[in-house]
């Protein structure tokens, strides 16, 4: 399977370094690459389809800079790993607002680059798995399995309720539990689904969430909701 790759640099040598670089790294460590060019952010951001693993962005650029291009990016997409590639350190270090994994000082260094490609595959394999797309309809945005709250359906609409704000899908919810059953969600009632890691409280009919949101759960769901929250925490205790 190829590593899709996104580079957003303005000047034509420097994109020309990394994407050389990436060439150099595919040929010693056998692995493939798909790499995509663009010469600003705007084309990147516009019609974004959430396929990129990595993504390596510039910040002085026109029309917007990478700072803010990378906080647009973050509302479509939570799981691409981003690269601030830049010749002003202190620009790069408030990266972090964004969780940029790293950053590089041009000239960038072909040691310095296969270190942190290295360390961002790893990341990559270890959590392949670990994220949903979801079709707003609009655009399709990427969320990382961790950051969903719960999911709730009204007339075959999913909604997920995200620590980024709620995006909405067509669906239908006896799929979806399938497809996160091992993935420690669990339905509270027919219309809902939780996020166990987000489970603070259970009293009685009510679940209550990391931050406080309360949801109802039925009677039929109760004893099933209570055992997968028990297997959570005993798995969490032996990890």
């Amino acid at each position: 399977m190829a590593i899709h790759v996104a580079i957003v640099e303005d000047e034509k040598q420097a994109r020309a370094d990394l994407q050389a670089y990436l060439d150099r790294y595919a040929q010693e460590n056998s692995i493939t690459f798909q790499i995509d060019l663009f010469e600003n952010p705007i084309l990147l951001l516009d019609n974004y389809k959430p396929v990129y693993d990595i993504i390596y962005m510039d910040i002085q650029m026109p029309y917007i800079d990478g700072m803010e291009a990378a906080r647009r990016l973050r509302v479509l997409d939570q799981k691409v790993l981003l690269f601030f590639v830049t010749s002003l350190t202190q620009y790069a270090i408030a990266g972090y607002e964004v969780s940029a994994l790293d950053y590089m000082v041009k000239p960038v260094q072909y040691y310095s680059f296969a270190m942190k490609l290295t360390r961002a595959i790893w990341r990559i394999d270890q959590s392949a798995e670990d994220a949903l797309i979801i079709a707003t309809g609009s655009h399709n945005v990427r969320v990382n399995l961790r950051d969903i709250l719960y999911i709730e359906v009204q007339d075959h609409l999913l909604k997920y309720h995200t620590i980024d704000g709620v995006f909405s899908e067509i669906g239908t919810m006896s799929k979806l539990e399938a497809k996160l059953d091992s993935k420690g969600f669990a339905r509270c009632s027919n219309t809902c689904l939780v996020n166990m890691k987000h489970v603070a409280d259970v009293k009685g009919y009510t679940v209550t969430l990391i931050g406080g949101i309360e949801l109802r759960i039925s009677q039929p769901r109760k004893k099933g909701f209570a055992a997968k929250l028990k297997d959570l925490k005993a798995s969490q205790m032996i990890l």
